[in-house]
C-alpha cells in the first residue's frame, strides 16, 4: 500500500465516469466539498492481500500521526491508482479501503472516504507548510495494533497560587483574569492557543538554524543520513557542559547511579518487543544473519532489562538511574526541523522504582522542583510554562497535590485530562520553552508509570520477604534531547534580540567568554597573552585574536559570534593593569557597554556569574591563527 498524504486548507472531488465494471456507489457529478483536512491518497497493491490487516494498521497509524502533527481533524482518504503499477484487484482494494478509514476513524478522526472505481476531477489548496507533504509505503512487515487516540475531554489552567481555573477549546480566549495578568501568563495562553488550535505553519524556518550555522555550533551532514547533524568544537562545548549539568546538578543530587546501556538490541526479545510500541515503523533496523536488531530508541529498552536483573529490597528504594543515551528515530522528512526534530539525538534519562505511591509522590515533586531550576538556568531563562497530560481518575485522586506541585514552583500549569489510560504513564509533564515565533518546544518531562513494574517483571522484596512488582516508576528526562536544548538556547537568544538587547548565550555555556584583541599583534601581542594567561588561569574560556587582519573586522567578528566579553589592547594597556572590556550582557542593539577593570577583576566578575556551574576548557586553540575555519 502506498500513500500520498497532503493538508490541504481545503479539497473537493466530483465523481464523473466510472472507472471500474463494479465501482462503489456515488452521485455521479456531485461535488464533495471540506475546508481543513489531511488528504491520503491511497493506492492498493497486491501484496496487501496477503495480510491486510498489518498492511491498513500501519497506514492507520501514519495517517494518524501525520493528522495530529498538523492538527487536522478530517481525513480524506482518497482511492488513487497512480502510486504503483502493481495495482490490487477491486474488491481487495475496496476491502483494503474500508479497513482503512474505519481504523483511521477509531483513532478519533473525522473520516470520509472517497468512493472506489471512478474518475474525479478534484481540487485542492496545499498548505505548503515542511509538514504538508508526506509520501509512505507499507508492507505490513511489523504487525501492530492501533492503539486508540487520547481523547483530551477537560481543560483547565491551574496558576502560580495554586487555583484552579476550568477552560474549553470554544471559550478558552475569554479568559482574561488569567491572559491579562502578561508576563508568564502570556507565554501560558500561546502553549495553550498551539495545544487547542495548533499552531498555523508560518513560513520562515526556525531562527536557530542560522544561529547554530552562524556561531559554528552545529550543522548538517550531507554524507549521512537526513537528521543526523555534525556538531564543531564550539557546539560540542556546549553539549558536553549541558550534559555535565544533567549529572552534576540533577541526577547525583538526587541520588541516581550512572548506567550505559548499548545502542543495539535484539527484536526477537518480548522486552524490547513491547517497549518498540506503535511507532515500530520510526525504527532504525538492521539485520545481521538470521537475527533482526533495532537501533536503541527512546523508550527505555536497556533501562528496564538491566532494572529487571537487579536485586532490591524496599529498604533500598526508591532505586534510581541515570544514562546517558543516545537515541536514534527516524522521524518522516517533512517533520525534520534544524534541531527541534532529528533522527539521532542525545537524551539524559532517570528512572526511580518506588515501592508506595506516597514515595513515588516525594520523586515527583523533587523532579519537578529541579527541572524548573533547569529551566530558569540553562535553557529558557524565564520564558518556559508547564504542560500536564493526566487521566481523570489520577487527577481527582491527586488533585491537591498537583495544586501544591505548582505553587511551589510558581508557574501556570496548562491540564488535560483524558478519560482512559491510553499508554504505560497514568500522568506526566513537560516543560515546555516559548519561543519568540509564537511556536514551543518540550525540553524536561516528569512521567508517573504504574503499568511497567508488572509489565516488564520489574520487583523488589517486600518486609515480609515476597517478591512484588514495583507498582510506580518514575520517568524523567532532563533533557528529552540536548539538540532541542541547544535549540531552545538560540531560540531563546532571540528573545533578547526580540526585547532590543544583544542576543547571546547564558555565560556558563558561552564557549568562548573573553576575547582579547590586540591592536597591533606586531606590538601588543605580549601583553595580550599576559593577560589572557591570566584569565585563563582563573578558569574562564579566553581566546585570542592574533591574526593579520584588520582591528574593526577582528572587533565585528567578536561581536558576531556572541563572545560575551571583548578587551582590546593597545598603547594605553601597555601603560597600566587596567583594560577596557566590551560587556554583551545587558547592551543594548547597537550599543555597547563597556567598564574599566583589571584581568583579576575580570575573572572575580565572571566567576560570580558562573559560580556553581560546570565547566570545561575551550575544545579550540586559544590563538585565532592557530584555528581551523569550518566551511558549512
Amino acid at each position: 500500500m502506498r500513500t500520498l498524504q497532503i493538508h490541504c486548507g481545503s479539497f473537493s472531488y466530483r465523481p464523473l465516469t466510472k472507472a471500474v465494471e463494479s465501482p462503489e456507489e456515488a452521485e455521479q457529478d456531485k461535488e464533495a466539498r471540506f475546508g481543513e483536512c489531511l488528504v491520503a491518497f491511497v493506492t492498493v497493491e497486491r501484496d496487501d492481500a496477503k495480510d491486510m490487516d498489518s498492511v491498513t494498521t500501519e497506514a492507520a497509524l501514519s495517517i494518524s500521526e501525520h493528522a495530529s502533527s498538523v492538527k487536522a481533524k478530517v481525513v480524506i482518504i482518497y482511492p488513487y491508482a497512480h502510486l504503483s503499477s502493481a495495482l490490487a484487484g477491486s474488491d481487495v482494494a475496496k476491502k483494503a479501503l474500508s479497513q482503512l478509514a474505519d481504523k483511521v476513524s477509531n483513532q478519533g478522526f473525522e473520516v470520509h472516504r472517497a468512493p472506489f472505481g471512478w474518475y474525479k476531477s478534484f481540487k485542492m489548496d496545499n498548505k505548503g507548510h515542511p509538514l504538508s507533504e508526506l509520501s509512505r509505503s507499507f508492507t505490513g512487515k511489523v504487525k501492530q495494533a492501533v492503539a486508540p487516540k487520547e481523547k483530551f475531554h477537560k481543560f483547565f489552567v491551574i496558576d502560580g497560587e495554586g487555583r484552579e481555573h476550568e477552560i474549553a477549546p470554544e471559550n478558552w480566549k475569554e479568559k482574561k483574569e488569567l491572559w491579562d495578568r502578561g508576563g508568564r501568563y502570556e507565554l501560558l495562553r500561546v502553549f495553550v492557543g498551539n495545544e487547542l488550535e495548533g499552531r498555523k505553519a508560518g513560513g520562515k524556518a526556525p531562527k536557530h538554524i542560522e544561529y547554530m550555522k552562524r556561531l559554528d555550533l552545529v550543522d548538517y551532514t550531507p554524507e549521512s543520513d537526513i537528521g543526523h547533524m555534525k556538531w564543531y568544537p564550539n557546539g560540542v562545548l556546549i553539549k558536553d557542559l549541558i550534559m555535565d549539568y544533567a549529572l552534576n546538578k540533577i541526577a547525583l543530587p538526587w541520588g541516581a547511579v550512572k548506567i550505559q546501556n548499548p545502542l543495539l538490541y535484539r527484536t526477537d526479545i518480548d522486552a524490547i518487543r513491547k517497549l518498540q510500541g506503535e511507532f515500530h515503523e520510526r525504527d532504525y533496523m538492521i539485520r545481521e544473519e538470521d537475527k533482526e536488531l533495532v537501533l536503541r530508541f527512546a523508550s527505555d529498552p536497556g533501562a528496564f532489562p538491566f532494572a529487571q536483573r537487579m536485586i532490591f529490597t524496599y529498604k533500598q528504594m526508591p532505586i534510581k538511574i541515570y544514562e546517558e543515551a543516545i537515541c536514534f528515530r527516524k522521524e518522516q522528512k517533512g517533520e525534520l526541523s534544524g534541531l527541534m526534530r532529528v533522527r539521532n539525538f542525545w537524551m539524559t534519562d532517570q528512572h526511580a522504582f518506588c515501592s508506595s505511591e506516597e514515595q513515588a509522590m516525594e520523586e515527583y515533586e523533587k523532579l519537578t522542583l529541579m527541572f524548573g531550576r533547569l529551566m530558569d538556568e540553562t535553557v529558557s531563562g524565564d520564558h518556559w510554562v508547564l504542560g500536564f497530560e493526566i487521566v481523570e481518575g489520577f487527577y481527582e485522586k491527586y488533585r491537591e497535590f498537583f495544586s501544591s506541585v505548582v505553587k511551589k514552583l510558581g508557574v501556570p500549569a496548562f491540564f488535560k485530562l483524558m478519560g482512559e489510560m491510553t499508554h504505560y504513564y497514568a500522568f506526566k509533564n513537560e516543560f515546555q520553552s516559548i519561543f519568540s515565533d509564537g511556536s514551543n518546544l518540550q525540553i524536561a518531562t516528569v512521567q508517573w508509570d504504574v503499568k511497567n513494574g508488572e509489565r516488564f517483571n520489574i520487583a523488589y522484596v517486600d518486609k515480609d520477604g515476597l517478591r512484588r512488582p514495583v507498582p510506580v516508576i518514575i520517568h524523567a528526562s532532563s533533557f528529552g534531547s540536548i539538540e532541542r536544548a541547544l535549540a531552545s538556547l538560540l531560540e531563546g537568544a532571540e528573545w533578547m534580540k526580540v526585547n532590543g538587547l544583544q542576543p547571546m548565550l547564558p555565560l556558563w555555556l558561552s564557549p568562548e567568554q573573553v576575547r582579547i584583541i590586540p591592536v597591533n599583534p606586531q606590538v601588543h601581542l605580549d601583553r595580550t597573552l599576559k593577560d589572557a594567561a591570566e584569565i585563563s588561569a582563573g578558569q574562564v574560556r579566553v581566546g585570542v585574536d592574533d591574526r593579520d587582519m584588520t582591528l574593526s573586522k577582528r572587533v565585528m567578528e567578536a561581536r558576531t559570534h556572541w563572545i560575551p566579553y571583548i578587551v582590546v589592547v593597545g598603547e594605553r594597556e601597555l601603560a597600566g593593569e587596567e583594560l577596557s572590556v566590551t560587556i554583551r550582557e545587558g547592551s543594548e542593539l547597537g550599543k555597547d557597554r563597556t567598564e574599566k577593570m583589571t584581568a583579576s577583576e575580570l575573572v572575580e566578575h565572571i566567576k560570580e556569574r558562573t559560580g556553581g556551574f560546570p565547566f570545561r576548557p575551550m575544545y579550540l586553540p586559544a590563538r585565532m591563527s592557530l584555528r581551523p575555519i569550518f566551511a558549512g
